[in-house]
């Protein structure tokens, strides 16, 4: 047999290989099908046009024309906003939603009510508020009547905690009124069942707290690690990606994109 048979048979050999393995790719099995894409979930915490002069306070500030422009972009490139609750609540069915994102904001400031709510009002947006109940009511915070404005019109009003205490710093008693205080004073004053998501303050959790959130009943509770949703595999541990005052609408764009 010449050389130039051995090449041929042997180039004859690797083609079939290549076609092999590409009508395999691109079978329907599961072992090769597609991981779907996660949902990125948004963290903001101010969204106000007092923008404060250090830098934390200013970091974490949204001007309400940053972010109605954001609002604008989700709507103009049909990105759907979800609840936390309902995306949780989806995955759990077994759907992947895609197109996407979820909206959480933090702390429980007055200017939820006074300024991030109508703008997601005008835009046809939903978001989840992740309220301190402690703080209710106490200056530049939500009071209960505004709270009950905004989850009758659509928004998640889910627990931030009672004292906005660093789970990861409390024994299990601690962890337990914290978290489960913050739930009952939601149950009792907002008159419909309690949120069933929850997010840690300063993203902070340790071993106990997985236990705490499944005997209080939450089926999701987000931390401040990036990357975005694509299972419950860890539901008490999932990703958000924080918007920062600063980012302009391409870093946006980045960070509402899968």
């Amino acid at each position: 047999m010449t050389d130039i048979t051995i090449s041929r048979i042997f180039a004859t050999s690797v083609s079939r290989v290549l076609a092999l393995g590409a009508l395999v790719a691109t079978t329907a099995s599961p072992l090769y099908a597609a991981q779907p894409s996660g949902v990125p979930v948004l963290m903001y915490h101010l969204v106000d046009a007092h923008v404060p002069t250090d830098a934390v306070g200013r970091d974490l500030t949204v001007e309400p024309a940053a972010f109605e422009a954001q609002l604008r972009y989700l709507r103009d490139h049909k990105i759907r906003t979800m609840t936390a609750s309902e995306l949780a609540g989806a995955i759990a069915r077994g759907e992947h939603p895609h197109d996407a994102v979820v909206l959480t904001f933090d702390d429980g400031y007055a200017d939820a009510a006074t300024t991030a709510f109508p703008l997601l009002r005008k835009y046809g947006a939903r978001g989840t508020f992740y309220v301190s109940s402690g703080f209710v009511g106490t200056p530049r915070h939500l009071s209960w009547k505004q709270m009950r404005v905004m989850h009758k019109g659509g928004m998640e009003i889910a627990c931030h905690g009672t004292d906005h205490l660093d789970l990861s710093t409390l024994d299990r008693a601690g962890q337990l009124r914290e978290a489960g205080g913050c739930q009952a004073r939601f149950a009792r004053w907002l008159g419909a069942k309690a949120s069933d998501t929850y997010a840690y303050p300063a993203g902070k959790y340790d071993a106990t707290t997985f236990a705490i959130m499944r005997e209080i009943g939450m089926k999701a509770a987000f931390t401040e690690r990036p990357g975005t949703v694509r299972d419950l595999a860890s539901p008490y541990d999932l990703p958000r990606r924080r918007v920062r005052h600063d980012d302009d609408l391409a870093r946006f764009a980045a960070v509402a994109s899968p």
